[in-house]
């Protein structure tokens, strides 16, 4: 069997991955653009995160993707440590909500890297199929320059597949990452 043919097996193949609603979401999970505060935290507290700035500086510290999940909760329990009752019942929720807004933040920009690369992905399987017509239609002479071409473009369409199945277990590590957060934002209310 012809390499290139090998590959043009696989293209369609990464198309029916891609949901229908989205067709610049090339990943198997649902797309879903931002986390609702219901979803983790039904009665989150009123006011705003960013007047309060030791809220304020928690969230943004703990936002970054770099930022690992034990060191958001030694952070969130440090932060709720010297806290009263009714400053953890005002300050926990408003942190929750903090949280929820910077990893949302942080979500759409990776969901956004991921749609441009389906895109690039999309442009270089076409470019792949091209070269495959180039190829079949070529006199023998161009045979040689054609096969390099297209060797080159379909491995780069390979290896780009290959990080596109750890890229999209990106968004998925941020949602539970802030799942624990909020566990751990709870479990420091008074009560519970």
């Amino acid at each position: 069997m012809r390499p290139w043919l090998a590959l043009a097996a696989l293209l369609p193949a990464a198309a029916l991955a891609q949901p229908k609603g989205d067709p610049d979401w090339p990943c198997v999970q649902r797309l879903v653009p931002v986390v609702a505060a219901g979803a983790l935290w039904p009665e989150a507290g009123e006011g705003d995160w960013h007047a309060e700035p030791e809220v304020a500086a928690l969230a943004r510290r703990l936002a970054p993707r770099g930022v690992a999940e034990a060191e958001g909760l030694a952070a969130i329990e440090g932060f709720a440590a010297p806290l009263g009752p009714d400053q953890r019942r005002r300050l926990l929720p408003l942190a929750f909500a903090g949280l929820l807004e910077e990893t949302n933040a942080q979500r759409g920009q990776v969901i956004e890297q991921l749609r441009r690369f389906a895109r690039r992905q999309r442009d270089l399987a076409e470019r792949v199929r091209g070269l495959e017509a180039e190829q079949r239609a070529a006199p023998t002479a161009a045979q040689e320059e054609l096969t390099q071409r297209h060797f080159f473009a379909a491995k780069a369409y390979s290896d780009a597949e290959r990080t596109l199945r750890y890229a999209c277990e990106a968004p998925v590590r941020l949602e539970a990452r802030l799942g624990a957060w909020t566990r751990a934002l709870r479990a420091a209310l008074p009560g519970e």
